[in-house]
C-alpha cells in the first residue's frame, strides 16, 4: 500500500450545498437523465463558488462539499446565498422542481490527497466537516457562529440565531 500523501491541518471555510426536492426528482427520472442533471448541478456549484475562492472538494449524490480560504467567509456566504437563480434555471433546463440549501462553517481540518493508491484525490477531514453536514438541512442558508462573526456588521441583521448549536438562518 502506498503511503498517504502529506496532509496539512489548516483552517478553511467549508460549505455543503445540496438540492431540495432531489429525492422526489430522482424517483421520477431515469438514471441517464438524472446523471446529466447532477453533472449540470455540480458545474453550477463549481462556477458559482470559484469567484469567491471556493473549490468543490467532492460531490455525493446531490450534495457538494466546498472549501474556501478562511478569510473569505463573507464571500462564501455570498456565493452560496446567490445560487437561487442558477438553481431555478437548472430545474427549468431539466424539467425538475428543485431548490437548494447550504451550510457554511469555519473549522480546522486535515487537507490533502487521500484515497486508494491508484485514485488519490483532495479531501478534507475532521470534526468541522461533520459539523457543516449536521448544521441543518432543507431550503435556506445556515452559517455557524464562527462564520457569522466574520460577516460585516451590516450583513448580520438578516440572520436569526437558532440553538443549539448556534446556527444562523438567512431570512433576507
Amino acid at each position: 500500500m502506498a503511503p498517504m500523501s502529506q496532509l496539512t491541518e489548516r483552517k478553511l471555510a467549508l460549505a455543503v450545498v445540496d438540492l431540495t426536492g432531489f429525492m422526489r426528482a430522482s424517483e421520477k427520472t431515469e438514471a441517464a437523465p438524472l446523471a446529466r442533471f447532477l453533472d449540470d448541478w455540480y458545474g453550477v456549484v463549481a462556477e458559482s463558488v470559484a469567484p469567491a475562492g471556493g473549490a468543490v472538494v467532492k460531490c455525493v449524490g446531490d450534495g457538494c462539499l466546498v472549501a474556501f480560504p478562511p478569510e473569505r467567509c463573507a464571500d462564501a456566504v455570498t456565493a452560496v446565498s446567490g445560487l437561487g437563480d442558477a438553481v431555478a434555471a437548472l430545474g427549468k433546463r431539466h424539467g425538475q422542481k428543485v431548490g437548494y440549501g447550504a451550510n457554511v462553517h469555519l473549522a480546522v481540518v486535515a487537507d490533502g490527497e487521500i484515497g486508494p493508491p491508484n485514485d488519490r484525490r483532495r479531501d478534507v477531514v475532521g470534526a468541522g466537516v461533520n459539523h457543516v453536514f449536521t448544521m441543518g438541512n432543507g431550503a435556506g442558508v445556515r452559517v455557524s457562529e464562527p462564520v457569522y462573526r466574520q460577516l460585516p456588521n451590516d450583513r448580520r441583521r438578516a440572520w436569526r440565531k437558532r440553538k443549539p448549536p448556534a446556527t444562523y438562518t438567512f431570512e433576507g
